[in-house]
């Protein structure tokens, strides 16, 4: 039975998780950050409880019991909220004296009680935790507190186990700047990486239920009476959730994931290209180039294993039913290598130091606040967000000028200002009437759709040759082939270009 995901107001857990390769926690742990700081070590065994058909599940819900020595805590967790690095999630603890959930507990809070009658004297033990936790308290700047936990041990379900080796961060209290300052300086530590795999997700996966998929990007906390350097804030945190959101899907492989975690890069690029001023300005020039050349890297790496997927999964597939040519199954298979290989790279970068690094400078700077000045950003942002939205389609009819003659290079560079335009319409028309926003945004899907499909067939021809190398010869005539064929998708699609180029231009602007 499904009831919906639980959205809640109330306690709220605050963490950053980190996986931990080998050798890492040793150094870890030797830094200076925990100098002077005494270590509570705890032996936990918890076990994770749902209805046969998953109902807590269903509503964005873990219920758990944790054996702490010979105390038991139950423990009810709600989704993640999707905005910033940091799982910021619904938390309700009480004790109890037995190994099974009290659910007369949940009845006794709100937003809880609804799912009472869904479960009760139906959960049943899904999977089990052991973990040997090392934690340490620490008060930092601004009377802000962090738990930082070393957890080693095993996650159980159905005969099947795996290792945990994580580091997680909680802010028990404070401001979560300081929060996030502190992650970057520990984080330089040692190898690790950012993971928003919690180990109730990582349980349902050795039962075989449903693996986490791609994650849509949540739209940004946004009000006209905000600063405009908060707007930009706001914008880059978000596209910094569906980051994290979309890193283990990624891992896993999931296609659709990775062209999730390629819009999020491109919407946080985006955000600071609409920004540029407060960017500068609180982060200082050299901060500011490192973050937008750090996006523009990991977005090339994203973009190259994107490309394979389109080719691999529906270039080629079409062609083989529109082309009577034999070759293209080991084309395919060919491409198919190479897919892996570039999706390899894309998973190694993820796990590296430099993109955690690249994400919690962006936290980092997203929760740094308002700085004062009197700079003209401080303006509020409905008053600023006009002239933002007039500089994006500016830069469109820009390159959009004569859209008949223009090159493939012009039409990519369209097809760039294309996409910060809808960007910005998407993530800024929210203050203005939804008919006359969504009306403006379909012409820009439209165009994009024409210069997207026409961009798929030039990729497409370049893939296709790309593959003949000493190596396979055996593939010219297949790979040939496919290249005409794309060629002549793409001159079709072009054919679109000039009504749907001239739509967006004469549609009103709807912020004017």
């Amino acid at each position: 039975m499904r009831t919906g995901n639980v959205r809640t107001a109330g306690p709220r857990e605050v963490e950053l998780k980190f996986q931990l390769p080998p050798g890492s926690r040793a150094v870890l742990e030797a830094s200076g950050c925990f100098a002077g700081t005494p270590a509570t070590r705890r032996q936990l065994r918890t076990t994770y409880f749902d209805t046969a058909d998953g109902a807590l599940k269903a509503a964005g819900l873990t219920l758990r019991v944790r054996h702490n020595d010979e105390a038991r805590v139950q423990t009810v967790k709600s989704l993640p909220t999707g905005n910033g690095v940091a799982s910021d999630r619904g938390e309700w603890e009480w004790p109890i004296r037995q190994d099974e959930p009290d659910t007369s507990l949940l009845a006794k809070v709100g937003p809880l009680a609804s799912i009472v009658p869904v479960i009760e004297g139906r959960l049943r033990p899904m999977f089990v935790t052991a973990i040997d936790r090392t934690a340490h308290l620490l008060t930092l700047e601004g009377d802000t507190a962090v738990e930082v936990a070393f957890d080693a041990g095993t996650i159980s379900a159905d005969g099947a186990s795996e290792d945990v080796a994580e580091m997680e961060l909680e802010l028990k209290g404070g401001p979560i700047g300081a929060f996030y300052r502190f992650a970057v300086d520990l984080h330089a530590e040692a190898p690790c990486w950012i993971s928003s795999d919690s180990k109730a997700a990582r349980g349902w996966r050795l039962r075989g239920g449903a693996v986490k998929t791609a994650v849509r990007a949540l739209p940004p906390v946004l009000k006209g009476a905000m600063q405009a350097t908060d707007g930009a804030h706001a914008l880059v945190e978000a596209a910094l959730g569906h980051i994290i959101a979309n890193i283990g899907p990624t891992l896993r492989g999931d296609a659709e994931g990775l062209h999730q975690l390629r819009l999020a890069v491109r919407g946080a690029r985006a955000g600071l290209a609409l920004f540029e001023q407060p960017l500068e300005r609180l982060a200082g020039p050299e901060t500011a180039d490192q973050f937008c050349a750090g996006l523009q890297r990991f977005g090339a790496l994203l973009g190259t294993a994107r490309d394979w997927d389109v080719f691999c999964l529906a270039t080629v597939p079409a062609a083989m039913v529109a082309l009577p040519q034999p070759g293209l199954q080991a084309l395919r298979e060919a491409a198919d290598t190479d897919r892996l290989t570039a999706h390899a790279r894309v998973a190694a970068a993820l796990r590296g130091q430099d993109f955690s690094t690249l994400v919690l400078g962006l936290a980092a700077w997203a929760n740094a606040g308002t700085v004062a000045g009197s700079d003209s950003r401080r303006e509020r942002l409905w008053r600023v967000v006009p002239q933002l939205l007039d500089d994006a389609a500016a830069e469109v009819r820009h390159h959009g000028r004569h859209p008949g003659r223009l090159t493939a290079a012009q039409r990519h560079q369209l097809r760039k200002s294309l996409k910060r335009l809808t960007y910005a319409v998407e993530q800024l028309g929210r203050h203005y009437t939804r008919r006359a926003v969504k009306a403006y945004g379909a012409r820009c899907e439209a165009l994009q759709d024409v210069l997207g499909a026409a961009n798929d067939a030039i990729v497409g021809h370049k893939l296709a040759l790309q593959l003949v190398t000493d190596g396979r010869p055996a593939l010219a005539d297949a790979a040939g082939a496919l290249a005409q064929w794309c060629d002549r998708r793409g001159r079709k699609t072009l054919h679109g270009l000039r009504p749907a180029v001239r739509k967006l231009f004469e549609a009103e602007a709807f912020w004017a």
